[in-house]
């Protein structure tokens, strides 16, 4: 798997120069491939369409974070791409979600003191688009610290392209070690603080126009709590819907958001939970659409029934149980590629990390009886 150590002491623009000269050729194939299936699992129908859209989103990461913005600047310089390009390739998921008429368009709502237990954020209901990929989040107190894992399920074709990216310590905040793929910011990781996150795909019918969400993961990071952290990701501008686990040493907190909506549906309540892409809040589901095709209710059920069966023991407990086949090919670890169909549902790689021992594991593609590579904070 493709590690890449950003230097300590540079601008946040040359770590997105060497981001992207150290993976120039995989950079561009990512976004290529982000790009044609946005025309086909999204409703774009050009390449064009899809550019504008990315395109609108810059003005938006530079108002949020401007060394963010700048990193991502930096990668787009040294992969030879344009910047919407790499908005592509990191907020592809959300980006799908919009409707492909910029007059339908929104900007994302940005709270200054959110409430997420009393009706949140009102907006209309807009249009959105499906697609088939899927996470598995595991959250467990444990004998030997507390532990947070997940699968990450999406278009088999981005298998290539799973790296770990190894950020240090700024002006912004501490150092932190995460799964993402080459292009992009950051999916989910733990900094040295020891908070974490985890996040799953939800697919939200109110899209708008947010932040590219990678740049809202690392955002997080830059906290040294799991408080703060949650507080970063319900005041943000998110554009479509996730599900964001954040953790530390102490707290534990689940937030779900569409575009529009952001609710907690954990607080540490029970010593461990679990998620994949459904919502379990009502208002979110109400502005969120299952694809038939999901393997979501199989794979919590599963999940549920499995932290019932045995509370997990250690961080290898929680890597095997996100290799597990049973149920296939509606299990945690899965791939529905084909010949016909390469760009289906597949484990294209996990994270499984102990934030009272500091051990981030990771791996590269399907993990089913596959050792993970292992790092300590």
């Amino acid at each position: 798997m493709r590690v890449l150590e950003l230097p300590a002491g540079k601008s946040p623009r040359e770590w997105g120069r060497i981001h992207g000269e150290s993976f120039r050729g995989e950079v561009r194939a990512l976004a290529d491939i982000r790009t044609y299936l946005c025309t086909k699992v999204g409703g774009f129908k050009t390449r064009e369409q899809v550019m504008t859209a990315a395109k609108a989103h810059l003005p938006v990461l530079e108002r949020y974070h401007h060394g963010l913005y700048e990193e991502l600047l930096g990668i787009a310089e040294g992969a030879i791409v344009a910047p919407e390009d790499i908005v592509v390739a990191n907020h592809y998921t959300d980006l799908r979600d919009l409707d492909p008429n910029p007059e339908a368009w929104r900007y994302a709502p940005q709270q200054d003191d959110p409430d997420m237990t009393s009706g949140g954020i009102d907006a209309a209901t807009g249009a959105g688009s499906l697609g088939g990929d899927g996470c598995s989040v595991i959250w467990a107190e444990t004998q030997t610290g507390r532990i947070l894992a997940q699968t990450w399920d999406m278009h088999a074709t981005a298998i290539p392209y799973v790296m770990v990216l190894g950020v240090p310590a700024s002006d912004d905040g501490p150092a932190a070690r995460l799964l993402t793929v080459t292009g992009c910011l950051g999916m989910a990781g733990m900094n040295t603080a020891r908070v974490a996150i985890a996040i799953n795909n939800l697919y939200s019918t109110d899209a708008t126009l947010g932040v590219v969400w990678p740049a809202m993961v690392r955002r997080a990071l830059h906290e040294d709590n799991a408080a703060a952290a949650r507080d970063v990701i319900v005041k943000s501008p998110i554009g479509s819907g996730h599900h964001y686990f954040v953790a530390d040493r102490k707290e534990a907190f689940s937030i779900e958001s569409s575009g529009t909506r952001r609710r907690l549906v954990f607080a540490g309540e029970k010593p461990a939970f679990c998620h994949t892409n459904h919502c379990l809040d009502g208002d979110v589901a109400a502005r969120s659409k299952v694809p038939p095709a999901s393997t979501t209710y199989d794979r919590m059920q599963w999940l549920e029934k499995d932290l019932a069966r045995a509370p997990v023991k250690d961080l290898d407990d929680a890597w095997k149980r996100l290799g597990s086949e049973d149920g296939w090919p509606r299990s945690i670890c899965t791939n529905m590629a084909t010949p016909e169909a390469p760009h289906a549902a597949a484990t294209c790689g996990a994270i499984a990390m102990n934030l009272d021992a500091g051990d981030v594991w990771a791996q590269q593609g399907f993990i089913h009886n596959v050792a993970p590579e292992k790092w300590r904070l």
